[in-house]
């Protein structure tokens, strides 16, 4: 009787989502107003897109789209370290907000890394949640260092996972989530009815996830309602969305 008890409250461990859906601002950058659109709906994750030139960073979607006035210090690392002292070691009014900064290396970690980590521990605690409870976790996606190394890096740095991933214990430690590509389950467009069958393999994802303890989510998904609302019911904890402020005012009004 133990046993299947035991069964049971595993399964439902591994299937349900987490408490709150979060709201992932996909390329931030490309907004309107970059950091500020988000933050001001209170997103819990923001993407930004980076390549190294020189000894500087950048934010942009590809290489030809760089402009010299758009660093990853003026559009995010300033900005945030500015809110995060004008509100004394957190980034809102709201005691329990926080977000997450992930940090997309398009090129090249082993060149991009000292120049990142000499950028963010500028700002000291800002970025450090074992020197302040409510810091910005930067989180690393896109060309990351091999998984088997996570554990070695500073304690401010976190990864975005992967699925189907033998991650140790203290490389687990410093995974923040899981992230995989939509279209990798599904070839669904976001209206209509998603095929039962793409239902199953999403679903199969999430149960892994969740028994690592770790939110998912899907990028690359149709950045519609009924997508939303279709990921929300598979159990997914995280919707990747370029619309802010209607994705945030969905889920502050209810499914």
């Amino acid at each position: 009787m133990k046993k299947r008890l035991g069964i049971v409250l595993g399964i439902l461990l591994a299937t349900s989502s987490f408490a709150q859906i979060k709201i992932h601002s996909h390329n931030d950058y490309a907004q309107k107003n970059p950091f500020f659109t988000a933050y001001a709906n209170k997103v819990d994750e923001i993407e930004a897109d980076i390549f190294l030139v020189g000894d500087s960073i950048y934010v942009a979607h590809s290489k030809k789209e760089i402009k010299p006035y758009n660093s990853l210090s003026s559009l995010y690392l300033v900005p945030i370290s500015l809110v995060f002292k004008k509100h004394n070691n957190r980034v809102s009014d709201d005691k329990k907000y926080t977000f997450s900064l992930m940090i997309d290396v398009k090129e090249n970690w082993n060149a991009m890394y000292p120049a990142l980590k000499k950028e963010v521990e500028k700002y000291e605690g800002v970025f450090n949640r074992k020197q302040q409870k409510r810091a910005i976790q930067i989180v690393i996606s896109g060309a990351r260092p091999d998984h088997s190394t996570f554990s070695t890096y500073p304690d401010w740095l976190f990864f975005d996972g992967l699925p189907n991933v033998a991650y140790a214990k203290m490389d687990l430690a410093r995974v923040s989530l899981i992230s995989d590509n939509f279209a990798s389950y599904s070839k669904w467009k976001g209206v209509g009815e998603i095929p039962e069958a793409d239902k199953v393999k999403l679903k199969t994802v999430i149960v892994s996830a969740h028994q690592l303890r770790k939110p998912i989510r899907f990028w690359g998904a149709p950045d519609t309602e009924a997508c939303w609302k279709q990921l929300v019911a598979l159990g997914a904890d995280i919707i990747n969305t370029d619309k802010i402020e209607e994705t945030t005012k969905y889920f502050k009004n209810g499914l």
